[in-house]
């Protein structure tokens, strides 16, 4: 009795990984953001509209990297240049430039923290607020930062790829999440 009572508890305590990242890839598949006022931002993202929403599946990339971060995080403004490094890469690489694109949420935080949070760590790619909570409400359990990766399929977009944690060497990074991707860049 206590072997199968143990074997079921570690069976539904490996499954919880599992269920955590579905239900936060769900989530990635929902986000909806405002169009950024910056030219330079929509250009990167491939927007063709100036204003209202946007969707993940929206942007022009086969890849989009949504780095979920907080202002006040000590672990992301630790690990801002290195994020800021995954970028460089991405952009320095005409395999990967134009096809792989890089965003970061700043969940709860509002629009003035996250323009603080860009300046101050002089990041080059879009940076979106969460001021009412709305991705965070949704992504129960999360630390930050967390990376998630998102791949178009068909008329949606699907996750395919988190990882919790800051990241020491953005080009493993890199090579990761393309390779968990399935796309040939």
């Amino acid at each position: 009795m206590r072997k199968a009572l143990l074997g079921f508890v570690l069976v539904f305590m490996s499954a919880l990984p599992l269920y955590g990242s579905v239900q936060h890839g769900e989530v990635m598949e929902q986000v909806s953001l405002p169009v950024p006022s910056d030219q330079n931002d929509r250009t990167y993202l491939g927007l063709g509209k100036k204003a209202g929403q946007f969707t993940l599946r929206d942007i022009d990339a086969d890849i989009v990297i949504v780095e979920i971060f907080s202002m006040y995080c000590p672990h992301c403004q630790k690990h801002a240049p290195t994020a800021n490094r995954l970028h460089e890469i991405i952009e320095a690489d005409k395999r990967t430039r134009g096809r792989v694109k890089l965003i970061g949420i700043g969940v709860g935080n509002s629009a003035y923290e996250v323009k603080f949070f860009k300046k101050k760590y002089t990041v080059p790619f879009p940076l979106f607020d969460d001021e009412n909570s709305q991705i965070l409400n949704k992504l129960t359990g999360i630390r930050t930062p967390t990376f998630f990766g998102v791949r178009k399929r068909g008329p949606k977009v699907e996750a395919f790829f988190i990882e919790q944690g800051p990241h020491d060497d953005a080009d493993a990074f890199l090579k990761d999440v393309i390779r968990k991707s399935g796309i040939s860049l």
